[in-house]
C-alpha cells in the first residue's frame, strides 16, 4: 500500500493499525505496548493540544486501544492463518488477494467507527488558532508531497515508484529476481498518473473537512464529520474512484506474479516472516 501521509483527524486510525497491517516489522510489539504515548506524539504534529484536552483525551484513548487489543487482534491473527496459505499456493489467486484486502478495508473502518465519536468531540472542542494550525500543517505536508511525488516528470514518479516498492519488498522476499523485476516495473508503469489523483482526491476530503470544522455548533456537525470518517470512499471523484479500483486489481495482480516468479528461499523468508508477526499478534493480545 502506498501510504504518504494522513490528517490528523485520521491518525488514531492510522497509528492503531498502519504497525499491524502494513508495517508488519521486527518491532511491532515495542511499538503496539506504546501506542498510549505515539498517539498523542504523532498527534501533535498537526494539533497543539491544551493540558485540559490531553487530560480529556488520555482516558478515552485507553479505552480505545483495550478495545483494540482485545477484539480486532483476534480477526488480524485469522487474516493471517488465511493469507499464509493463499501465498503459500505456487501461483495465488489474485482474486484471493483481492478479498484479503478487502478485509483490511473492513478493519480500518471498524477502528474509524470506533474512534469517531472520540474525535467529533475532539475536533468539536478545538479553537479557531488549532484550526488554523491544523491546516497549515495539513498544506505544508501537500506542498511537500506534491513536490516529492507530483512535480517529477511521469518517468521519473514511476521509477520511484518500482524502487519504493522494491524497498518495501525487500524484508519479505529479500533480492528480487529479474523476472519479478519485471512485473514490478509493468506494475510501476501501470499505475500512470496515480499519484496526481490521489492527491487532488486528498485535498479535495480536506477542503470537506474545512468546511465542517468551520461551524462546529452546527446541529450538522457530527452527522458530517462521521460521514468524512466513516465513508471515505463517497468522498471519491469518478477519475479517483476508477483509479483506486484499477490500482487495488494491479496490486493482488502483482503479488500474485511475485509469488508465482519466486525461488524456494524466497518463500521460506516470507512464510518466516509471517509466523514472526503473527506471533507478534498473539503476544499482544489482552483480555476483552
Amino acid at each position: 500500500m502506498n501510504v504518504l501521509r494522513w490528517p490528523a483527524v485520521k491518525t488514531l486510525l492510522l497509528l492503531l493499525c498502519l504497525s499491524l497491517l502494513i508495517t508488519a516489522c521486527s518491532r511491532l510489539g515495542l511499538a503496539y505496548r506504546n501506542l498510549d504515548w505515539l498517539v498523542p506524539w504523532r498527534l501533535n504534529d498537526y494539533l497543539n493540544l491544551n493540558a485540559q484536552q490531553q487530560a480529556w483525551l488520555k482516558p478515552r484513548l485507553q479505552k480505545h486501544l483495550q478495545w483494540h487489543c482485545s477484539s480486532e487482534l483476534p480477526r488480524y491473527i485469522d487474516w493471517l492463518h488465511s493469507t499464509e496459505s493463499i501465498l503459500a499456493q505456487p501461483q495465488p489467486d489474485s482474486v484471493r488477494l483481492l478479498e484479503q484486502f478487502g478485509q483490511f478495508d473492513a478493519a480500518l473502518k471498524r477502528i474509524s467507527v470506533e474512534i469517531t465519536p472520540t474525535v467529533i468531540v475532539l475536533l468539536q472542542g478545538l479553537s479557531e488558532q488549532q484550526v488554523s494550525e491544523l491546516f497549515a500543517a495539513l498544506e505544508e505536508d501537500n506542498v511537500e508531497d506534491r513536490q516529492d511525488f507530483l512535480d517529477p516528470p511521469l518517468n521519473t514518479q514511476i521509477s520511484e515508484r518500482r524502487e519504493r516498492m522494491q524497498e518495501r519488498l525487500r524484508p519479505w522476499l529479500g533480492r528480487l529476481n529479474s523476472a519479478q523485476n519485471e512485473h514490478l516495473a509493468d506494475w510501476a508503469n501501470s499505475l500512470s498518473e496515480q499519484t496526481r489523483l490521489w492527491l487532488e482526491n486528498r485535498q479535495r476530503w480536506q477542503e470537506q473537512l474545512r468546511s465542517v470544522l468551520a461551524e462546529p455548533d452546527s446541529a450538522d456537525f457530527a452527522p458530517q464529520l462521521t460521514r468524512l470518517l466513516q465513508q471515505r470512499e463517497a468522498f471519491y471523484s469518478d477519475a479517483y474512484r476508477a483509479s483506486y479500483d484499477r490500482s487495488r486489481q494491479a496490486f493482488a495482480t502483482l503479488f500474485s506474479q511475485l509469488l508465482s516468479s519466486a525461488d524456494a528461499a524466497q518463500r521460506e523468508r516470507l512464510a518466516h516472516r509471517l509466523r514472526d508477526l503473527r506471533r507478534d499478534l498473539v503476544e499482544q493480545q489482552c483480555q476483552a
